[in-house]
């Protein structure tokens, strides 16, 4: 009577066998891909581990069922099995270190970004802050100016209130501010001004008033549209600026008001 042959490979140790190596292949996919998934893919290893480790069990028990053949290609396979798991293994671990570093320095390279926006935020207010103190090509935190087009010879004062003292194109130089430049005549698309101007602010109440030069030739036909403006911090961030009333001169040495000038430390309030 012929010997019925002994069979241990059973269904489920195909499938556990099976299901090895098809993960090993999903491995394989996954591993180049490595992203927030690191933790399933490391998972998945250890599981792979306990497979494996239940195929050796398991092959031990039938040593002495199978051909010696068959179990030294089985043993091979596992052997190269497990051989695939800890080459994966320490893969998984050396991208998961390299994305700690890449997270570590694209997280250094974010703050160093943001320290250099917010740089460059200051250096621009800074010189924006440089401009606008040299917009009339001086250093000036505050400035009384005054514009007209005609060809006569219009003069600014600026009286501070408390002393008395005037600012004017015989008294340029005071304690409380400084006259620019007198202009006697204009020419033809000459956009000159005249403009009283503090290097620091100094609080106090000021008036501001224009005439025509009363020694002028003056041909009693023409005027002399005045306009102008008051800043304080001109150019900048904080700059304020006040535009005063359109005024009329049609005789000269004659003052009329442009209005009353009240300077604080950071304010600047005009009563026309």
């Amino acid at each position: 009577m012929k010997r019925k042959e002994i069979n241990i490979f059973s269904t489920s140790f195909l499938d556990l066998l099976s299901g090895a190596l098809g993960a090993v292949l999903i491995l394989f996919i996954i591993i180049p891909k490595i992203t927030a998934e690191q933790r399933d893919t490391l998972e998945e290893i250890e599981r792979l581990n306990v497979q494996t480790e239940q195929l050796v069990e398991l092959l031990e028990q039938a040593r002495n069922s199978i051909p010696t053949e068959l179990f030294e290609q089985i043993q091979e396979q596992l052997h190269e099995l497990q051989n695939t798991i800890d080459e994966l293994t320490q893969t998984t671990q050396n991208l998961q270190q390299r994305l700690q570093n890449t997270e570590a320095e694209n997280e250094r390279l974010r703050e160093q970004l943001a320290q250099t926006q917010q740089q460059l935020e200051r250096e621009r207010a800074q010189n924006r802050d440089a401009a606008g103190e040299r917009m009339f090509g001086i250093n000036a935190k505050l400035g009384v100016v005054c514009f007209w087009q005609e060809n006569i010879d219009v003069d600014l004062y600026v009286k501070n209130i408390t002393t008395g003292e005037i600012c004017f194109w015989n008294n340029k130089t005071t304690d409380f501010g400084i006259l620019m430049e007198d202009i006697t005549s204009r020419g033809q698309n000459d956009d000159r001004y005249e403009l009283f101007y503090q290097s620091e602010i100094i609080p106090g109440r000021y008036l501001i008033y224009v005439n025509i030069y009363h020694q002028a030739s003056f041909d009693y036909a023409n005027s002399a549209t005045v306009t102008g403006y008051v800043t304080m911090f001109p150019g900048t961030r904080n700059e304020q600026k006040i535009n005063y009333r359109q005024i009329k001169l049609t005789r000269p040495g004659v003052d009329v008001n442009v209005g009353y000038l009240t300077v604080t430390n950071n304010n600047i309030t005009l009563q026309q």
